[in-house]
């Protein structure tokens, strides 16, 4: 449920600009800047092919010799010279590579954006980095790539590379009908209680919990050897992967793409995540189940076991993973693609498809990006959610982490805690608690 380190390819415009910096601080000229551009570029999409994302001195020599073919020829011993003294190139053991990986995300999709009209083989490629965008070399270049260039087949690719998966599986709507396995299992959670901690102390441990999982997780390594499981994984990490890139095109492009197009974008990740959501939960009712089964297999070898509450226990653990991984899946997607300025673009999604998970997003976004607690629309939720339990409390659970986090005006606790029932002692809480932060 981790970012998957998208947020810095978002910045292309910045980068650009660090590197003309970059460039001018080793004196070169600002009418030569160009032509370093140009040689960068295509340094980029060389070592793009290369399998060591490096060259060494022969691939230097016939790089070179290709690159005078085609443009008017440079000095290459300057060039390289002022490259690394600029810290855009460095030397390593494999030969001439870029000193930082998203230097080489972002020529290497200069390059493909600019051969684009050049021929097919372009076209080649970026598909290959669409249908591979569960990777982090692909998902980057890719992101950069709606950075240098405008071209509609791009994001087109994206999409139908979004719509394919999970393309089989219904999306999760959360709608009280499809939620009965939990029912039950909501009503036993005792009232919410918020620990008087402080806030400022849960957001540091936060940080530490994703800086240990980053530290530790491999995204491009197969998980078994399994063949079924491995693609399995790697349709999740496509799914995770394509939200956060869609999003980024999202933040990027809310200014300049059609209205349609954004819902399109924004839709289509909604439904694909909600699509993975149905597919683990599918998963989880069967592991659920032959827990089950192997237990009342051994109780039936041990008949004077008490069955009944070893049974209810399994249950209740496989429903409380379900419950948990839903509601942080509802936050991933929010954090993916959430933003303080397609307001419009989620109103008009969520009213289209007027479903309980499109309307839990919304809000989770509006809380997160806009700050907006909307006590009137929450009132009309939790009367919308009355026989739905399960959407009713991952409410609650919603508005609470953001009254926990945020300093709350009293007028607006007291609505709130008229609403939504909250007992005083939690209000107490959470009063203590924001203020604190």
């Amino acid at each position: 449920m981790t970012t998957q380190r998208l947020e810095l390819t978002a910045y292309g415009h910045y980068y650009q600009y660090l590197i003309y910096q970059a460039l001018e601080r080793v004196h070169v000229e600002r009418t030569e800047i160009d032509r370093y551009f140009n040689v960068l570029s295509e340094l980029g999409g060389a070592i793009l092919e290369s399998p060591s994302e490096s060259l060494d001195d022969s691939d230097l020599h016939t790089f070179f010799k290709k690159y005078s073919t085609n443009f008017l020829p440079v000095d290459q011993h300057k060039v390289i010279r002022d490259l690394v003294s600029s810290f855009i190139l460095q030397r390593s053991e494999t030969g001439l590579k870029f000193r930082y990986r998203y230097l080489f995300y972002f020529f290497a999709a200069k390059k493909l954006a600019d051969s684009l009209h050049r021929g097919e083989e372009a076209k080649k490629r970026i598909k290959h980095l669409v249908n591979t965008i569960h990777l982090e070399k692909a998902s980057n270049i890719v992101l950069f790539l709606t950075h240098h260039s405008k071209d509609p087949w791009i994001l087109d690719e994206i999409l139908l590379s979004v719509m394919d998966i999970f393309y089989d599986e219904k999306e999760v709507t959360l709608e009280a009908s499809s939620l009965s396995f939990l029912q039950d299992f909501v009503q036993e959670i005792p009232d919410l209680v918020l620990e008087n901690r402080d806030a400022s102390q849960e957001r540091l441990e936060d940080d530490r919990q994703k800086d240990f999982i980053e530290q530790h997780e491999d995204q491009d390594s197969p998980v078994d050897d399994d063949k079924d499981v491995e693609e399995f994984m790697v349709k999740v990490n496509k799914v995770f992967r394509a939200i956060e890139v869609c999003g980024q095109i999202l933040r990027n492009r809310l200014g300049s793409l059609e209205r349609n197009s954004l819902e399109f974008i924004y839709e289509e990740s909604l439904l694909v995540s909600l699509r993975f959501l149905s597919v683990y939960l599918r998963f989880s009712e069967y592991v659920r189940e032959e827990s089950i089964r192997k237990i009342k297999k051994i109780l039936e070898q041990n008949p004077n076991l008490p069955d009944s509450k070893i049974i209810r226990k399994i249950e209740s653990f496989y429903l409380g993973i379900n419950y948990t991984v839903i509601l942080a899946m509802l936050y991933k997607i929010s954090f993916s693609l959430g933003s303080d300025k397609g307001r419009d673009i989620y109103i008009k999604v969520t009213e289209t498809n007027d479903k309980p998970t499109f309307c839990l997003i919304q809000e989770i976004i509006e809380l997160q990006f806009e700050k907006k607690l909307d006590t009137d629309k929450i009132d009309k939720l939790h009367s919308e959610f009355s026989k739905n339990p399960v959407c009713d409390r991952l409410l609650k659970q919603i508005i609470l982490r953001h009254c926990y986090m945020h300093d709350i005006g009293f007028k607006h606790r007291q609505k709130l805690a008229n609403i939504l029932n909250i007992p005083i002692q939690v209000q107490r809480s959470i009063l203590i608690a924001s203020k604190t932060t």
